[in-house]
């Protein structure tokens, strides 16, 4: 009996976000079926989460490394802002545009790993600061103002460029998916396959021991933390694209849906840790609710409600996991 007990209580813990996602989906189907039920709708779930996936895969890494960098927001409207920027009003390339946002967010990611690595910060209080920083960057750079890279902007800085339609195509079906599934199945790959990926959980989940393991932990925390930086600023761009604006709190919505995601998908297959599929599956899992919730004409202001409680079941379970593996 206790056997029987014991095994429903691991596949909930286990399993819980692929059983909550199937059973959101036929409760949707049922409740709202011309709403919900369709394909087109199935796609345009898809593209509402691309974003936050894209985002939340970089806070996957510094979750795996044992970092709660809350800059990461800030850091996605930092690079929607200078990806786009650099086309429109510095005349670059789109390659290099994206090379230069990319950069430029990562020698922010660096700026917060020495902060936690040499002076010793905590990254909470340290990425914290960073992010009121960026949002004061932001708004010098565009002028306290919407940025719109078909006009001149409110700074001073004028439209040299046309942006390419191969940048607003990343905004948009089939691309912004696809964009979304090559960085999970890179983000796994990387964590699951690489020796970087495997230090770097050992680094999270015991500092100490892997720092006498001969690790060089200080390296890791780096790595972790441009790694967030890049998928941030990759993020960024997607959000320009799909907006054909930038606003000066861009990223600032996608905050807490990509902690809730990696948070959500930490128990998925027993792993008990930050990992790819199981950030893409709690991304998915709040996309359904969210989409079959407007659905339904639930009413708009109240989903945050369910999104809260959501996350609050999904720490429960990886609770329940984490302490079922020591056992």
């Amino acid at each position: 009996m206790n056997r029987g007990k014991l095994s429903v209580g691991k596949i909930l813990s286990q399993w819980g976000v692929v059983i909550a996602i199937a059973i959101a989906f036929v409760f949707f189907s049922i409740c709202a079926p011309s709403a919900f039920f369709s394909v087109s709708n199935f796609v345009t779930i898809l593209k509402s989460i691309s974003i936050t996936t894209v985002i939340a895969m970089g806070a996957t890494v510094g979750f795996s490394a044992g970092i709660f960098d809350l800059s990461f927001a800030s850091l996605a409207t930092l690079g929607a802002a200078l990806s786009v920027t650099f086309i429109a009003w510095f005349g670059m390339p789109m390659w290099l545009a994206m090379l230069a946002s990319a950069g430029v967010c990562a020698v922010v990611g660096l700026i917060n790993s020495l902060m936690v690595v040499k002076f010793h910060v905590t990254a909470f209080l340290a990425t914290l600061a960073m992010q009121f920083v960026l949002d004061g960057v932001i708004l010098t750079y565009s002028g306290g103002s919407l940025i719109n890279p078909k006009i001149d902007s409110a700074s001073g800085w004028t439209v040299v460029r046309e942006v390419p339609d191969a940048y607003w195509n990343m905004g948009k079906s089939p691309y912004i998916i696809i964009i979304m599934l090559v960085c999970v199945v890179v983000v796994e790959l990387f964590l699951n396959y690489t020796k970087y990926g495997r230090l770097l959980y050992m680094v999270g989940s015991n500092p100490g021991g892997a720092r006498l393991s001969g690790i060089k932990v200080g390296a890791y925390i780096t790595m972790a933390f441009v790694i967030t930086a890049v998928f941030s600023s990759i993020g960024g761009a997607m959000i320009a694209a799909r907006a054909g604006t930038v606003q000066t709190t861009a990223g600032t919505s996608f905050l807490m849906p990509s902690i809730a995601a990696a948070n959500i998908g930490y128990s998925l297959g027993g792993r008990g840790k930050a990992n790819a599929l199981g950030t893409f599956a709690g991304a998915a899992l709040i996309g359904i609710i969210e989409n079959g919730l407007y659905a339904m004409a639930f009413p708009y202001y109240s989903i945050n409600i369910v999104k809260g409680v959501i996350l609050l079941l999904a720490l429960v379970m990886t609770a329940y996991s984490s302490k079922g593996a020591q056992e």
